[in-house]
């Protein structure tokens, strides 16, 4: 029987857990009870989930599919539990923050040991767990993304004093960090910290129809499996975002939809995506599709997904199901962030 380990960094770090905003830990919860649910309904699987002590008190998730990884002080400590778990999994299914590269270490740390940890390359996780990099990536790749700057040289973007602006930490999740304003408002509440100028980066705000599509790897020489379009529920208030989940599938254009499909196909090129969730954010804007950001990672938008198919994601996770299109519903559907969903 195979094993599957499902860490979701929030919930298995008790001092993350302890310190992440309401919002995030929602999301993570989400993910995590969606996923362990697909997993635990496929046949001949073991599920082993990886929980702190404050988390396993809140989830009712049977003992013999929990893993204790409480009093934990670092990553290495966390997957050195995992090794040494007698049932051990040899796959392993994260969902964790690209904040402190938190990613990129588990997948450094769990790939180094033997395990095959469920995602794009450690290269890719690495340059898109930044947005800076992300940004060069695109370029390099002829991708179109909304113009970018480190905010030490947000000069270079010729913007107005008064024309509106976002700041993204280069490093961020979700929308934690996020603020806009006008350019002066923006140089005002930057300052001149130099930690926060190398951090950050500044685009011009655009206005259009923000979107979410998302790919799995289906392994070496098969493209991934494409899932629909999400059409993503953000608020702007307070110069700050907040996601509230989205709707599926996006209402686009059928123009849009060719070019998201030849698009999604670049993307997946530039990313060699072979194994793996990845999520790709984008802006419906003027007739044009922008790329502003990749998740290299399990996203909210999985709650969704599961609900608008009778195919179980995982299976495709695990490419177990290579070459087997999913069957989406024809109702539309919208999910929060929470994990509710309501068919429209």
């Amino acid at each position: 029987m195979s094993s599957v380990l499902l860490l979701e960094y929030f919930h298995a770090h008790e001092s993350a857990y302890e310190t992440a905003s309401p919002s995030m830990r929602a999301e993570g919860r989400a993910m995590l009870m969606a996923l362990f649910e697909d997993l635990r309904d496929l046949p001949n699987l073991r599920v082993k989930v990886a929980l702190c002590a404050s988390a396993r008190a809140e989830l009712a998730i049977d003992a013999e599919n929990v893993l204790s990884v409480s009093n934990l002080k670092s990553l290495d400590e966390l997957v050195g539990t995992a090794v040494a778990d007698p049932k051990g999994a040899g796959v392993v299914l994260a969902i964790a923050p690209e904040t402190g590269g938190v990613l990129t270490s588990l997948a450094q740390n769990f790939r180094r040991r033997g395990f095959r940890f469920l995602g794009p390359r450690t290269e890719v996780i690495e340059a898109c767990s930044d947005k800076w990099q992300t940004c060069e990536l695109l370029k390099r790749s002829g991708l179109p993304t909304v113009p970018t700057e480190l905010a030490i040289n947000v000069d270079r973007l010729a913007l107005s004093s008064d024309q509106k602006c976002v700041v993204k930490p280069r490093d961020g999740a979700g929308c934690e960090g996020i603020f806009s304003g006008t350019l002066d408002d923006v140089r005002t509440k930057l300052g001149n910290d130099p930690v926060m100028l190398q951090g950050s980066v500044v685009q011009p705000f655009v206005s259009g129809l923000p979107i979410s599509v998302a790919m799995i790897g289906q392994g070496e020489g098969h493209s991934p499996l494409f899932l629909p379009a999400t059409e993503q529920n953000v608020e702007w208030a307070d110069s700050g975002i907040q996601y509230l989940g989205g709707r599926i599938p996006a209402s686009l254009p059928a123009s849009a939809q060719s070019q998201l499909q030849q698009m999604s196909h670049r993307i997946a090129w530039a990313l060699q995506l072979e194994d793996g969730y990845v999520g790709v954010d984008m802006l419906f804007s003027d007739g044009e599709l922008l790329i502003t950001d990749i998740n290299p990672r399990l996203c909210t938008a999985y709650v969704g997904y599961r609900a608008a198919t009778k195919h179980n994601l995982m299976t495709s996770m695990l490419q177990t199901s290579v070459g087997d299109s999913p069957k989406w519903k024809p109702e539309p559907l919208t999910f929060t962030c929470n994990g509710d969903v309501v068919t429209a």
